[in-house]
């Protein structure tokens, strides 16, 4: 298994940075490019929501941390963390809003993208964890 931390200040520039320098650390590990472009997706997504959700203000004692967890030939686990205030999983709509929406859909692209999703919630912690399963011909041939 290998294992990855990142972190930043949650703003919208460094979520989209945390996202791309993830992607760039999976492509030792991910062949398809298809699957590559979807999981910058999920976690674009996930970590823009802790810069847009997780805090009152922007401060430097913010936290946006992604852990990437590579288990080669099984799967990667994505942990997307926050010490803000935090979702509460009974109030969360993981269905497609309506065309008019302007926002509202980054959970359901999430848990329509990766193979399970939960919120979990640990001494102040709040993360998203996300768990891909790659196909044998998805995986970069070592």
């Amino acid at each position: 298994m290998h294992r990855f931390v990142l972190e930043a200040i949650p703003t919208p520039e460094e979520s989209r940075e945390v996202a791309r320098k993830a992607i760039i650390i999976l492509k030792d590990f991910v062949a398809d490019e298809n699957l590559l472009h979807d999981m910058d997706l999920v976690l674009t997504e996930g970590c823009s929501n802790v810069a847009r959700h997780a805090y009152d203000k922007i401060e430097n004692c913010n936290k946006l941390e992604l852990t990437i967890k590579v288990h080669p030939g099984e799967h990667i686990i994505f942990e997307i963390a926050d010490w803000g205030k935090g979702l509460c999983s009974k109030s969360i709509d993981f269905s497609m809003p309506s065309p008019e929406a302007v926002g509202g859909r980054g959970m359901f692209i999430m848990s329509e993208l990766m193979d399970s999703f939960e919120l979990i919630k640990e001494n102040g912690k709040n993360i998203i964890k996300l768990t891909r399963k790659l196909k044998e011909d998805q995986w970069r041939k070592k």
